[in-house]
């Protein structure tokens, strides 16, 4: 039994590096992930890690600077798992 088990997290940029070690970590601790990145690539790499492992993940891609994004982000939470319980912002932009 995890300590994170029943919660949904939201982690922007983890498809690489940080924002990946974060979203990996979560669901080893038994959280359900809302993976993102701007490219589809590494988010698929991070969410087959994830599953692989055991864990339940799904991606939303985009930037967090689009308009849209954080509702769409938000969204992609709630109706795949029912709601957001940890926000974990790592997206980097310029």
């Amino acid at each position: 039994m995890g300590t994170l088990d029943g919660k949904t997290a939201l982690v922007s940029g983890s498809g690489r590096g940080i924002g990946r070690a974060i979203a990996l970590k979560l669901a080893s601790h038994g959280a359900r992930v809302v993976i993102n990145d701007l490219d589809p690539e590494p988010a698929e790499e991070t969410l087959t890690a994830i599953k692989a492992a055991g864990g339940e993940a799904v991606a939303c891609l985009g930037s967090v600077t689009d308009d849209d994004f954080a509702e769409r982000f938000a969204a992609t939470a709630v109706d795949t798992y029912g709601g957001v319980d940890i926000v974990i912002n790592n997206a980097g932009y310029t």
